[in-house]
């Protein structure tokens, strides 16, 4: 009953309706009846469009459009498993989709529009670097830039989030001296030069969030520590209008030339038994997006450059959207990069995880007081271990563990508890399922003192870390900690500088104490319901 209470609240949570009048669950307009329902899962790159072209199309036609946002390898599993809950699958891009799409189920599948991937720095980084004013800069230029340690540069987890994955697949080609034309093969992802030099840059990069509306909110948030980034050039125009608004300093692109990714907004159609009238709605809205005058217009003014157009030219571009000020090009004239077929987009996104990113030493503290087993907080836990700790469902999630990792999990309630901390060095896989058996086998009970945990993990983490091990604490509760050791271990986290996820689950989580915890050593807090998803996009921080 818990798992099934469980699941109920996180399709609550995750769910997002999105047609017609209101952004509430109604979505039927009052002066007429609905003339059909089209069911679609959507990458969070599409929510702005999603808001500002296809509600307002769906709520004058009376359809009713559930649109469910969801990240890249959740869709990508999604569909790999089937996905009838969903009659329409829109990808950020085509890697991921080719990677949920090995099976060709999707039908009429089409670009939406299309958007590069840029190198965006501060206006103020930009001039220190010498890229300011420049109309596109040599991906070498950026490279050495970036691994001189000359800028601090964040990026998304590639396996995590499709920016982050178009990022490295244009790298991998450079360091393969592929031209544009040219996709990367399984060879020259085998050879010691495409091997060391991916591995050169993805350490280079100073942070990786796990996904792209994560890493723009805490960069822009955070200029001390975020001075440049690889993101969407759309991304880019719609924070630069929100920063100068604001008076803040806008951010300037560079176009890195000789590896020029742009991510496509596949938009693609699920064939299942009785669901032609949502075929038809479909094609009216991929045809309504492509061709329809005013869509286009609005598109534009998102920042979002036509898929029906030649190349990456613009007419006429709007300058207070495609800037030239913030070295945003209306015409570019560069060919992008061929992505590779979906075996090797699978085998350069494993090695992401276990060959070229940094190991982290990750330390989880866990709620296992009384109340996480009256709210189904714990059976969350359990399933998320499975996915976490567990080497097959973690590969399947792109969570693999790296040999040089270091994992250990904490269990607290008024002080530690269950027999934690277990610790498991390197990804034994042994090892790591008998760490999912010591989470799943735990049973709630007693209060709650996560400063205890947290006390403990800066101890942990404070001790030098070999192999340029990166440090990382996951804090998850769902009510008010006794703050007895609160002074004691805010301190101790500033010290080690260690960040810190703070996830709140459920009504009873104080997120003053959360955020303060997040705040104090530049971590990120996260209020989730679904605990599953929030100790994954925990672990993506990988």
């Amino acid at each position: 009953m818990r798992a099934k209470r469980l699941t109920a609240l996180a399709v609550a949570v995750l769910v997002l309706i999105t047609g017609c009048t209101t952004d509430g669950p109604t979505t039927r307009r009052t002066d007429g009846p609905a003339t059909g329902t089209l069911r679609m899962v959507a990458g969070s790159e599409q929510q702005a469009v999603v808001d500002t072209v296809v509600k307002p199309w769906c709520a004058e036609r009376h359809y009713r459009c559930e649109v469910t946002f969801k990240g890249s390898v959740d869709q990508a599993r999604m569909l790999t498993s089937g996905g009838a809950d969903f009659d329409a699958y829109w990808f950020a891009s085509s890697v991921f989709l080719q990677l949920g799409d090995r099976a060709s189920a999707l039908r009429d599948v089409q670009p939406m529009f299309l958007t590069p991937v840029v190198f965006a720095a501060w206006r103020s980084e930009m001039d220190k670097l010498g890229f300011a004013g420049r109309s596109d800069v040599p991906i070498a230029d950026i490279l050495q830039a970036v691994e001189s340690g000359r800028t601090r540069v964040w990026i998304t987890n590639p396996t995590q989030s499709n920016s982050g994955a178009t990022v490295l697949f244009g790298f991998l080609n450079h360091f393969a001296g592929n031209g544009p034309g040219t996709p990367l093969t399984q060879q020259q992802l085998d050879s010691p030069a495409v091997e060391q030099g991916v591995t050169r840059f993805v350490k280079a990069m100073d942070q990786t969030p796990p996904s792209t509306g994560t890493l723009m909110t805490e960069c822009l948030a955070r200029p001390d520590q975020c001075r440049a980034m690889f993101t969407y050039e759309d991304l880019v125009i719609e924070k630069n209008i929100e920063l100068v608004k604001a008076g803040r300093e806008p951010l300037l692109v560079a176009y890195p030339r000789g590896s020029l990714a742009v991510s496509d907004a596949p938009l693609g159609f699920l064939p299942q038994d009785g669901n032609d009238d949502a075929h038809r709605i479909f094609t009216e809205l991929q045809n309504h997006l492509l061709k329809d005058p005013g869509a286009q217009a609005a598109l534009l003014k998102l920042g979002r450059r036509p898929a029906a157009g030649v190349g990456l030219t613009l007419d006429k571009p709007d300058p207070a959207v495609f800037n030239p000020a913030w070295g945003i090009q209306g015409t570019i004239n560069e060919q992008a990069i061929q992505f590779p077929s979906a075996p090797v987009i699978q085998a350069a996104l494993d090695r992401y995880q276990t060959r070229y990113r940094r190991p982290v030493a990750v330390y989880y503290c866990l709620d296992g007081s009384g109340s996480m087993g009256d709210n189904d907080g714990w059976t969350g836990i359990q399933a998320a271990a499975g996915q976490i700790f567990d080497p097959e469902q973690a590969a399947l999630n792109f969570l693999q563990t790296h040999p040089k990792d270091t994992t250990t999990v904490s269990i607290f309630n008024g002080d530690l508890t269950g027999g934690s901390p277990w610790t498991v060095p390197g990804n034994d896989p042994a090892a790591l399922r008998d760490l999912v058996r010591k989470v799943t086998g735990y049973r709630p009970d007693g209060g709650t003192d996560m400063y205890a945990c947290l006390l403990r993990a800066a101890d942990e983490l404070a001790r030098p870390q070999p192999d340029d091990r990166k440090r990382l604490v996951v804090l998850m509760t769902d009510g008010q900690s006794d703050s007895k050791r609160r002074g004691k271990a805010l301190a101790a986290l500033r010290s080690a500088g260690v960040p810190v996820v703070a996830i709140a689950f459920g009504r009873g989580a104080d997120p003053t104490q959360l955020q303060e915890v997040a705040d104090a050593t530049n971590g990120t807090f996260v209020r989730q319901d679904d605990l599953v998803a929030a100790l994954r996009q925990a672990a993506g921080y990988k």
